[in-house]
């Protein structure tokens, strides 16, 4: 629920910090003071001044417990605590505690207006003619382990905390300077010419005996055990798939334009040059050089062989110069020269090369940006209403791929995947592919079968929900059945073993001046082109591995030497032969996807250093003595 609710909250984007407190109770839903410090409750943690109460613990651990036996209903209370459990409840309100007692410093509070606003949104707690029925809303909260005041806490908490992260992140695609750099490095290709080096059978390695076969079987027992595998179905919602969908009409966009048209503003800059000097004399003496004719450059040349500093400070805008010399240079003209002028850097002589007139990038300069924008945020609370409405379907009985038609988002299924990512047929599966894979692999394996997760919200924002359709449990096979494979695994070994060392000492052949492609006739070895490799794309080429990519992109255009790494059919040895660069403007579109990327993975991973900071600069103590009673506690 505090995931839907912290998501739904970031229809606040962008907005200044709140700073405005209710004193009164909001009339209607009868909200009192909720976590505040100095409470009757022994405390089982402190974060500042922030109390976090052994019953606000012992009521979050059970609301917790509560919720994981939905899906494993015979986990006890001891295996609970014995996985983790109540140390995960425990440092996530801590986690809470540590942006109460931000906030508190800041004098951020939430209005309870907000928390009302926010509490309606919701509809589930509404009658039938809409309005908001305090009845139903504390029944259901009861049905949750909750009380209102709890409950009242947790959605403030998530206004706060989204108001203290916006405040440092934001919520908006990234600038187009980084995004533009990250495209460029992660979509940069290389190309390599390639010989392979086989796995041959022609290697004189003998017969393993019945020992060797005992101990290759015993040392790899993971190769002759079928991993457990899981068919799933899931639905996954993100904002980019919802972008497209977003109509903004020319009016909304230039009344959006209007309204931040300062933001657009780019200030008069001046190329500038002057002599810096400590001697009051000097500076002045140069002024007087001037007013006899003599030109700037020369004045300057003449006051740096006396001790003077000339600097050409280029185009620079007012703000980059000390006030008292930024009220005189911004007054000349250009051409002019000005006085001595004193500043807390000494004394200088400026003379205006150059002016260029503060201008406003137009509606048409940052229109494609702003319509980005928009529709990023709009597809943001688009997620939100969908994945509500999906909860409400689902709640009423709905199967995954009914509530995906009511949505409009298809399910997904995967007939079989591993715990590693792999189908049965050895390939990776389509989790591969998606930005959330290895979040919905981790669920859906936590997740028994014929049942349905918990509607979850990903670290990168989207949410998703899956089903287990099939588990195929892992079986290890006896000697007896895999011996073919056992005595075929020791041989592939002992092959790749001769193949290894036949490839480097090719790369040493390479790297000693000889050509690639003639040592590699004389061997039989194929060679084969790899063209538009990416850094990080799965290999598809013959002859190419993640290892030779690594080993092909660490490597400086011009002086390429010889990389060798294992491949399918043995040891591939790669010269690099060409770099393509990757330009932005070439695929438009695809830019575009990845600029919102960009933008959300930069807020998270700034969301997580924020938070992190935080600990460090309030202290955090635990009450190990109310800890270990409640651990204890039957």
């Amino acid at each position: 629920m505090l995931n839907a609710l912290r998501t739904g909250s970031q229809t606040w984007t962008g907005k200044v910090i709140l700073v405005i407190a209710a004193a009164a109770l909001v009339i209607g839903l009868g909200f009192g003071d909720v976590f505040r410090g100095g409470g009757s409750d022994s405390s089982i943690a402190m974060v500042g001044d922030v109390e976090i109460s052994s019953a606000r613990f012992e009521a979050e651990f059970r609301r917790e417990m509560s919720r994981v036996q939905q899906r494993s209903p015979t986990l006890t209370r001891e295996q609970a605590i014995s996985m983790g459990l109540a140390d995960q409840v425990l440092q996530s309100l801590i986690g809470e505690a540590l942006i109460e007692e931000e906030a508190n410093s800041l004098q951020v509070n939430v209005a309870d207006t907000m928390v009302r606003d926010e509490i309606l949104e919701q509809g589930v707690f509404s009658s039938e003619n809409g309005d908001f029925d305090r009845t139903r809303y504390e029944q259901i909260l009861r049905q949750n382990g909750l009380t209102p005041e709890i409950y009242e806490e947790r959605i403030r908490a998530g206004i706060r905390s989204d108001q203290l992260i916006d405040s440092v992140t934001g919520d908006r695609p990234a600038p187009r300077t980084l995004s533009d750099v990250l495209y460029k490095f992660r979509n940069e290709a290389r190309s390599a010419r390639i010989a392979i080096v086989p796995k041959n059978t022609s290697y004189n390695i003998g017969t393993p005996s019945s020992a060797d076969i005992q101990t290759y079987y015993e040392a790899h027992p993971d190769r002759f055990t079928a991993p457990e595998y899981r068919a799933i179905t899931y639905l996954l919602l993100t904002p980019e798939s919802l972008i497209d969908e977003i109509e903004l009409s020319e009016d909304d966009l230039r009344e959006e334009y209007n309204a931040r048209a300062a933001a657009y503003d780019v200030p008069e800059r001046r190329d500038i040059r002057q002599v810096l000097s400590p001697d009051e004399e000097l500076i002045r003496e140069g002024r007087t050089m001037l007013n006899s004719g003599r030109g700037f450059e020369e004045v300057s040349e003449s006051l740096a062989k006396r001790g003077g500093t000339a600097l050409n400070m280029g185009g620079i805008e007012r703000a980059s110069l000390p006030i008292e010399a930024g009220d005189i240079v911004f007054k000349l003209a250009e051409g002019e020269a000005s006085d001595a002028v004193k500043t807390p850097l000494g004394w200088h002589l400026f003379q205006v090369d150059k002016v260029t007139p503060a201008t406003r990038s137009s509606f048409d300069d940052i229109r494609e940006d702003l319509h980005l924008e928009l529709a990023y945020d709009a597809a943001i609370d688009s997620l939100y209403r969908l994945s509500t409405v999906l909860e409400d379907e689902l709640a009423g009985g709905a199967s995954l791929e009914q509530a995906g038609q009511v949505i409009g988002i298809d399910s997904m299924t995967i007939p079989s995947v591993d715990s590693s990512g792999s189908s049965a047929s050895g390939g990776p599966s389509a989790l591969y592919e998606i930005a959330d894979g290895q979040e919905i692999l981790l669920t859906a394996f936590d997740t028994e079968i014929n049942q349905e997760s918990t509607l979850v919200e990903s670290a990168a924002g989207n949410y998703f929900i899956l089903r287990v359709d099939n588990i195929t449990p892992p079986e290890l096979r006896s000697l007896d059945s895999t011996r073919e494979q056992v005595v075929a695994g020791w041989q592939a070994e002992a092959r790749a073993n001769q193949a290894q060392r036949a490839a480097e000492h090719l790369a040493k052949r390479v790297q000693g001046g000889e050509s690639l492609s003639a040592i590699a006739k004389t061997k039989h070895y194929d060679v084969v082109l790899a063209s538009d490799l990416l850094r990080d794309s799965v290999p598809a080429n013959r002859g190419v591995s993640q290892e030779i990519i690594a080993g092909l992109f660490s490597q400086q255009p011009g002086s390429p030497e010889p990389v060798v790494g294992e491949v399918t059919e043995g040891f591939s040895v790669a010269i690099l032969t060409k770099v393509t660069a990757a330009e932005p403007n070439r695929n438009k579109a695809l830019a575009k996807r990845f600029r919102i990327k960009i933008g959300r993975e930069r807020r998270n991973d700034i969301s997580a250093l924020y938070r992190f900071s935080l600990s460090t600069q309030h202290q955090v103590s635990t009450n190990q003595t109310a800890l270990q009673a409640f651990l204890n506690t039957r």
